[in-house]
């Protein structure tokens, strides 16, 4: 065994001598010289730094400690293979999977949780390298789930021994008994390695020809603990003193605003420093969470022009692209949601023109009520074209819904022949199915669709993302078909597919941006032991550093106390140290930031801030410009145009543009303020071909409802939307009744109970007859029900008020009958129900508009109920089945004016006088009728 020689330096010291040791020792031995440090991020610095200079570096001779297991494991391992973490997961999965009678507390509905897996993966990794006997070590704490995770543990590691596989923990225990020649070892700045990593090193120690040892060290034992007497060295260099860690460069301290607003100022600080001089390459940006900060930064540098380089991007699963790939799988998956069919047809990564619009498919989805299931597609677009064709037939439908109407059913038929061949096209991807064949029908699918369908327009970043996507994507395929040929062969339904798929993608990042001469983005764990001219530190708020997470996966703090690992202390001074170590990369410049709000929540700066505070004071600046910005210059630009700076305006944004967002700040703060007197406010006089149209529409012979006019009288600019461009909001997918078809539903009980009721020659309600009336109400709503085609558990407990039951007790139409039974004594009768005029806008009704005088207006309308007195008077009544309604005020205000209108249309038509208009509310909380108006006279 030769010397071991221990140096104990603050972090980032000495590595440049100990470099050149390296350098001298691979000189004489390139193929066995090995330097190890703590990340790959320091390794590849550390290779270019040495090729730069003219060094050749043999293979990964610069490397991480698992780097170098694995070199070593792949140099003995013969029949042996290593998987990577996203495999690791995938065998969990399917031990879970094919397990889970054994596992009820781990596995809920036969199916694994993404989540559950995670977090068996995590909890594995700490039991491995820690070397924890689990569960064991739990004692007296042991119970039925750490049984079923002690089962799952041991089926995965004899799964590993079976198929001579190493995970990325069990890799460092496979090499503790390696026998391939080493060469001369030089280890670098390892902080606390675990147990498993400590008994490698030692391993190492003994197969070297020559091993130095580097250990992070300052007499600061709040920081540093680890002195490396465990290596037992022979020579131990303490370079002196080491002397106190200190901080080079200028150092400040700034909160921002939120989340956005701090990676914007970066950014603009960085755009500042490149137009100085300084190269990118010399600036990083660091996280304490990478992967959350780099949604932003991917976002925000582009718009600054920022050039940056990141060792990894976001997570793969919030990409649009990949999520429309997973799309494809989840639809038939999923029982052909509504919401994946219409997300998918959207895509434009899928839906190329082959498929139906998913706006299209969206609205008629919408009107036919369609939630999912294959063969509830056709049946509700079928009932919705049945529906059309019923109302298209009737002779009171207007004739601009009969055309409104043809042109859905054309739509429609163009829908229902396009999702025929999506749901032909999806049919492979269905049914139960091995992992392969899973993947091999996808694989074919995607071939005959040519997806992804690559975008040929967009900004260079937006391009160069969206294929780095892509790639990642089909690796993460690649990895799940190379997993699949070494689990037990077993079909999984297309569920269990996109779960195991899903679940690669959700830990795999979209890929990192590798370029030197750029802006590098990291995390902060990175940092230790570089050298950054310019470094910058954002996010510093608690809960991300210090990420102070001391309870194990699945297990309570008495478990994670039991079974011995970081305690709360061990994991604070750990993220002391990758902070400390982060702050001492910096040369020239640091920056350190926090956001004071995230969202609408306040955050708390990180503790270590106020450690750094004696250095620099807090700064708080107030409103900033950030002038690199093309997004915030062009509403820099704008604000300027808003008060007239057209000059200044100019030098930010090209002059055609001040000229465009003139025009349009105009159309604004001009002519949509104060009254409605232009062609943005809804009035066309001033389009000739638009009035004319108009005219034709809405000229002498134009019959109107009495809510087109209220509609008018309430906003001008919504009768234009609606009664001129037939524009309409999107329609509820709810399977339950909308208020609307409530109302719809109980006014035909009602008008088929009284017509059908006095047909038969019955007369006013009495008690007599009241049973009668009460059968005959009860079944005419049972026959309507059915009609209504729906299967909710809501629909079934609304049937009940509506009807009645022994739970619910007398329905809604009981109580109406009961409420007809007092109101029968009035010598107000029913007279006419859902009594039409003018629909068909022949028998339209005239109605001067003031006494007096000759304009007119045609009415058209349908009137719930009319009951007229022996005298001939008579009140109009509307049935409600809301909770609000217009009153008296909104009648004399002129904005309701249905009922008045409704009054003067049966005078006009009847020659009857009338007395009163009412609103009869029929809701299960209340049934009665109110007069809104009458005539005080014949009250």
């Amino acid at each position: 065994m030769c010397p071991a020689v221990l140096y104990r330096r603050p972090p980032g010291e000495g590595l440049t001598e100990f470099i050149s040791a390296f350098r001298k020792a691979a000189a004489l031995d390139p193929l066995g010289a090995v330097l190890i440090v703590p990340t790959s991020r320091l390794a590849d610095d550390i290779a270019h730094r040495l090729t730069s200079e003219g060094t050749p570096i043999v293979g990964d001779a610069v490397t991480t400690l698992a780097g170098f297991a694995r070199r070593v494991f792949e140099d003995d391992a013969g029949d042996g293979s290593a998987i990577t973490g996203a495999q690791s997961r995938i065998i969990i999965a399917d031990i879970l999977a094919a397990r889970a009678r054994d596992l009820p507390l781990l596995v809920r509905g036969g199916m694994p949780g993404s989540g559950v897996v995670n977090e068996l993966a995590t909890l594995f990794e700490i039991l491995i390298t820690r070397k924890v006997d689990y569960p064991a070590a739990l004692g007296d704490l042991q119970s039925a789930k750490s049984a079923e995770i002690g089962l799952v543990f041991d089926t995965y590691l004899r799964f590993l021994d079976e198929h001579a596989l190493v995970d990325e923990n069990t890799l460092l225990a496979r090499q503790l008994a390696g026998r391939s020649r080493i060469g001369p070892v030089f280890i670098y700045g390892l902080y606390e390695p675990v147990p498993l990593e400590r008994d490698l090193i030692l391993a190492i120690r003994e197969r070297a020809p020559e091993f130095h040892y580097v250990i992070p060290w300052t007499e600061n034992t709040a920081v540093f603990t680890d002195d490396g007497s465990w290596i037992r060295p022979d020579v131990v260099d303490d370079g002196g003193k080491p002397p106190a860690a200190e901080i080079q460069g200028a150092i400040r301290i700034t909160a921002r605003g939120d989340r956005v607003d701090e990676v914007r100022a970066v950014a603009q600080e960085i755009r500042d420093l490149v137009a100085g001089g300084v190269p990118p390459c010399d600036i990083a940006v660091a996280f304490p969470d990478l992967p959350e900060a780099m949604v932003y930064v991917e976002e925000v540098f582009p718009d600054f022009g920022i050039p940056y380089a990141s060792s990894r991007g976001t997570a793969l699963i919030r990409s649009p692209h990949v999520r429309a790939l997973l799309l494809i799988i989840a639809a038939p998956a999923h029982g052909y949601r509504r919401e994946d069919i219409v997300a998918l047809l959207n895509s434009p990564y899928i839906n190329d023109g082959r498929f139906p619009a998913g706006a299209i498919v969206d609205v008629l989805s919408r009107e036919a009520r369609i939630t999912g299931g294959r063969d509830s597609w056709d049946r509700g677009f079928a009932a919705l074209a049945g529906r059309l064709e019923a109302e298209i037939a009737l002779s009171e439908t207007p004739e601009g819904a009969r055309r409104s109407h043809k042109g859905t059913l054309a739509a429609l038929a163009g829908v229902r022949e396009g999702l025929e061949v999506l749901f032909s096209d999806l049919l492979p991807l269905e049914g139960a199915e091995t992992v392969a064949g899973h993947i091999a029908a996808y694989r074919s699918l995607l071939d005959r669709w040519g997806c992804p369908v690559m975008p040929d327009s967009g900004g260079p970043d937006l391009l160069l993302r969206e294929a780095r996507d892509r790639a990642a994507f089909f690796r993460a395929l690649d990895t799940l078909e190379e997993t699949a040929r070494i689990l037990p062969e077993r079909v999984v339904t297309p569920a269990g597919f996109l779960s195991l798929l899903s679940l690669i993608v959700a830990g795999t990042g979209s890929g990192g941006r590798r370029t030197r001469n750029a802006v590098q983005v990291i995390g902060v764990r990175e940092a230790a032991h570089l050298t950054i001219p310019h470094l910058f530190i954002a996010g510093l708020v608690e809960g991300a550093m210090p990420r102070l997470t001391t309870r194990l996966p699945l297990s309570t703090d008495l478990e994670t106390w039991r079974l011995g690992t970081r305690s709360r202390a061990d994991i604070l001074r750990e993220e002391r140290y990758h902070f400390t170590a982060a702050l001492l990369a910096a040369r020239e410049r640091l920056c350190l930031s926090f956001p004071v709000m995230d969202g609408e929540a306040p955050t708390t700066r990180s503790g270590f801030i106020d450690e750094v505070g004696d250095a620099a004071a807090l700064e708080t600046p107030g409103a900033e410009s950030f002038g690199a910005s093309r997004l915030l210059a062009a509403a820099e630009a704008g604000a300027l145009i808003a008060s007239g700076r057209f000059d200044e305006a100019a030098a930010i944004i090209p002059p055609p543009a001040v000229r465009e967002a003139a025009r349009r700040l105009n159309i604004e703060n001009y002519h949509r303020r104060g009254p409605c007197n232009s062609p943005y406010d809804g009035v066309l006089s001033y389009d000739p071909s638009a009035v004319a149209a108009l005219t034709r529409r809405f000229g002498d012979g134009a019959v109107y409802s009495p809510t087109m006019l209220e509609t008018y009288a309430d906003c001008p600019f919504r009768f234009y939307l609606g009664g001129v461009l037939t524009l309409e909001p999107l329609a509820s997918p709810d399977p339950d009744l909308t208020a609307r078809e409530r109302g719809s539903l109980i006014h035909r009980i009602a008008h088929r109970f009284y017509s059908g009721w006095t047909q038969d020659g019955h007369g006013p309600l009495t008690a007599e007859n009241h049973p009668e009336a009460l059968r005959w109400i009860l079944d005419i709503g049972r026959e309507e029900v059915e009609h209504v085609g729906l299967r909710s558990a809501a629909w079934t407990v609304e049937k009940e008020f509506l009807l009645g039951s022994s739970l619910a007790g007398p329905g809604l139409l009981e109580r109406f009958i009961e409420n007809e039974l007092r109101l029968a004594t009035s010598p107000l009768a029913p007279w006419a129900f859902e009594f039409s005029f003018g629909l068909s806008g022949e028998d339209a009704a005239l109605i001067r508009l003031h006494e007096g005088s000759e304009e007119t207006i045609l009415l058209r309308g349908r009137i719930d109920r009319i009951d007229v007195a022996p005298d001939g008077v008579f009140m109009i009544t509307d049935y409600k089945t809301g909770r609000t309604h217009r009153g008296l005020a909104d009648v004399i205000a002129g904005k309701a004016l249905q009922l008045p209108l409704y009054i003067r249309a049966v005078e006009t038509l009847t020659g009857l006088t009338g007395a009163a208009g009412a609103y009869y509310t029929l809701r299960r909380d209340e049934v009665q009728i109110r007069p809104v108006f009458w005539d005080a006279r014949r009250k």
